[in-house]
C-alpha cells in the first residue's frame, strides 16, 4: 500500500485520478492506494455479497461489493461489502453519504494494519454498527460490534463457529462457507 500523507487530498482530487485499477481510499485528506485484490479475495467478496443478497431479497435493504462511502469531503472508503438495513434508503447514488450498518473488509497483504487501525477506527466513529475483518491468513473473522462511538473488542470466529449478523436479524453464516468461497 502506498500512502501520500504530504499533500491533503479531497474528494475532487480523487476524481481526477486515472481509472488505472488502483483503489484509492482517503481518510482526512491522507490518500491510501492499495493494488487490485487477488483472485481468492474476490471470491469471498462475491460469496458475502450473494449470501447477504438473499437475505436482502426477502427482508429489505441493500448490499454492496464495493461501494463508494464519503464520510466528508476529505474521506473516502470503498469497503469491499457494504450492507443496508431495511429502512435506510439508499437510491442510485454515486457514493454513500453515511456509513453502511456493516461493513466487511477481506484481508489483503497490503492492507491488514490500515483495515484494523483507522479504517476500523472512523468507521466506529461515524457510527457503522458492525465491522467484520475476514482474515484470510489466518483464517479467521473479527467481527467488531458498535458500542457508543467505538468498537468494542472483536470477538473472533474460526471454522467451525456460526457468525449471528447482529444488523440483519436471523441471518447466521458459517465460517467455512465463508472461507471456502468458490
Amino acid at each position: 500500500m502506498q500512502v501520500d500523507a504530504e499533500t491533503r487530498y479531497t474528494l475532487d482530487d480523487l476524481w481526477d485520478f486515472p481509472d488505472d485499477g488502483q483503489r484509492r481510499e482517503l481518510i482526512d485528506g491522507v490518500l491510501y492506494v492499495t493494488p487490485a485484490p487477488r483472485s481468492r479475495h474476490q471470491r469471498v467478496v462475491g460469496w458475502l455479497t450473494h449470501r447477504f443478497a438473499a437475505w436482502v431479497e426477502e427482508h429489505g435493504g441493500d448490499v454492496f461489493p464495493t461501494v463508494n462511502v464519503d464520510l466528508d469531503e476529505g474521506t473516502h472508503f470503498e469497503p469491499d461489502v457494504a450492507f443496508v438495513r431495511p429502512g435506510r434508503p439508499v437510491g442510485d447514488v454515486l457514493s454513500l453519504l453515511e456509513p453502511p450498518d456493516l461493513v466487511i473488509e477481506v484481508s489483503s497483504p497490503s492492507t491488514k494494519r490500515y483495515d484494523l487501525g483507522v479504517k476500523r477506527d472512523r468507521y466506529g466513529k461515524e457510527g457503522a454498527g458492525e465491522f467484520w475483518f475476514v482474515d484470510l491468513d489466518t483464517d479467521t473473522i473479527l467481527v467488531s460490534v458498535l458500542a457508543g462511538r467505538a468498537y468494542a473488542e472483536p470477538a473472533a470466529y474460526r471454522r467451525g463457529d456460526r457468525i449471528a449478523v447482529g444488523v440483519a436479524p436471523g441471518l447466521r453464516i458459517d465460517v467455512d462457507d465463508i472461507l471456502g468461497a468458490r
